[in-house]
């Protein structure tokens, strides 16, 4: 068999066939012109009619399907986020792996102890550090955790304070409506020393409203995003069966029209602004009448998100270590792993919630954190590959050990096989029952323990910082 046979052989992630993916951007068009999506914001509204579309008396808004088309061609097929430190700056879509960003917007914690509490501002600080310590993170995202206890109009600036000042990896900020977004660009203007926002260095993420909406405060955000060329994360959380039809197909649709309906008002706003197609959905479990994130259907989700992002020649973005679980546990890895896995491979460009998550977005937890880590050093380990040497494979290796022997401890520089984890067992049972007999959880609480007293605040010139500390402290409630 040659090797372009085994290649015909491989099995494909992509979980629609060309038919399937333009029957879905048909009926995405159809939504978009002729049914409408919902905006109640003037000046979303004003851009809509500037260009040709129409807002009925219920604010329902229509755009020709052109214009859509025009407008997701003025996206950029990748961009670059830049990070205070230049060495942490990523490539958002293209070739590369996929930017990772932990879990976003759960309000508890699960604790090693089992208790679920309330999240803290000390909470949020703390998966802040494991972000910057763990290199398979690459995008500290925003509201890992919601901080309970402090004022919900302080959260946004105490947040992003804390991200800029104990990472120097890249950031998102709020996107609660124009006023937290506008505070959230303005501070990240200052930590990155770029007063006039002249490349992209804060990303916001923009839900709409399913069934057919975008909520104002959204609006408001993603335009103050998108006047400032700042990347806008577009995305529709569809359930299929209850915001959006059962039907997967008819909900991708939906969620398709809403997703477009985002990205061509970021154009309409500024022309060329960064932006990452999303489609994030999600069942509702029947028998529980409760959110399903775990299971085959993230992972097909997915894969059409990545594929949906190639017909439109922009980035995409998915779930990653998503699950049901409530708590550590088999359930929690294995679903995670499939998620984690297709979105690896399929061609996602941005994982947000790649680590952290428990419940169904609803807690994040710190060894979970670290525990999705070390299965994406996994993953990265098998993107990269086997590696075949130009000048032909070292027979006389094979032959320098005779038939029965071994090759350990062998002198040599070939050595590929490197993954070794770093809280995963491998020792034989007799080691483990004669030596330290903690469970996985256990050695990733103390994974945990240990990286975080290791932690080293990254520099800041004391300047920027003072004037991000005043700018905080003015915009405080």
């Amino acid at each position: 068999m040659t090797a372009t046979d085994t290649d015909a052989v491989a099995p494909s992630l992509s979980r629609l066939d060309a038919d399937g993916v333009e029957a879905i951007h048909d009926a995405a068009m159809t939504v978009v012109a002729d049914i409408g999506i919902q905006v109640r914001h003037e000046r979303a509204q004003r851009l809509v009619e500037e260009a040709g579309g129409r807002v009925d008396a219920d604010d329902v808004a229509t755009l020709p399907r052109e214009v859509v088309v025009e407008c997701v061609a003025r996206a950029p097929s990748e961009f670059t986020l830049h990070a205070r430190n230049p060495e942490h700056s990523v490539t958002v879509g293209g070739d590369g792996p996929p930017v990772r960003a932990p879990g976003y917007g759960a309000d508890s914690i699960q604790s090693f102890s089992g208790e679920r509490r309330p999240s803290t501002l000390s909470d949020y600080e703390d998966f802040t550090k494991l972000a910057q310590l763990e290199d398979v993170v690459t995008c500290v995202g925003f509201d890992v955790c919601e901080p309970t206890d402090i004022d919900r109009e302080a959260r946004h600036v105490r947040m992003l304070e804390r991200s800029l000042t104990l990472t120097d990896k890249p950031v998102m900020g709020s996107t609660r409506g124009e006023a937290h977004a506008q505070a959230c660009l303005d501070m990240a203007a200052i930590a990155t020393e770029e007063p006039s926002l002249s490349r992209p260095v804060i990303a916001g993420l923009v839900n709409t409203l399913p069934p057919r909406g975008i909520g104002t405060e959204m609006l408001g955000a993603l335009l103050a995003y998108a006047e400032h060329g700042q990347p806008v994360i577009v995305s529709s959380f569809t359930m299929p069966g209850a915001s959006g039809p059962r039907s997967f197909a008819a909900s991708l649709a939906q969620a398709n029209a809403e997703t477009l309906f985002g990205i061509a008002l970021a154009q309409l706003c500024n022309p060329g602004t960064p932006v990452v197609y999303g489609l994030p959905l999600a069942r509702v479990d029947d028998q529980h009448e409760s959110l399903s994130i775990g299971g085959p259907a993230s992972g097909l989700f997915a894969s059409v998100t990545a594929q949906l992002g190639r017909y439109y020649g922009v980035p995409t973005r998915a779930g990653g270590g998503l699950t049901d679980a409530v708590t550590l546990g088999h359930q929690s890895g294995a679903e995670s792993v499939l998620a984690q896995a297709v979105t690896a491979l399929a061609g996602v460009d941005f994982v947000l919630h790649s680590v952290g998550v428990l419940d169904s977005y609803g807690a994040v937890s710190r060894e979970k954190f670290v525990l999705d880590c070390e299965t994406l050093r996994a993953l990265k380990r098998f993107r990269e590959g086997i590696s075949v040497p130009e000048e032909g494979i070292n027979v006389e290796r094979i032959a320098s050990v005779d038939p029965a022997g071994h090759y350990l401890g062998a002198a040599g520089s070939d050595d590929d096989t490197g993954f070794r984890p770093r809280i995963a067992e491998r020792r034989p049972h007799r080691a483990w029952a004669d030596g330290t007999r903690g469970s996985t959880f256990e050695r990733a609480h103390e994974y945990v323990e240990e990286r975080l007293a290791a932690y080293e605040r990254p520099p800041m010139d004391d300047a920027v910082e003072r004037r991000l500390r005043s700018y905080v402290e003015a915009n405080l409630p």
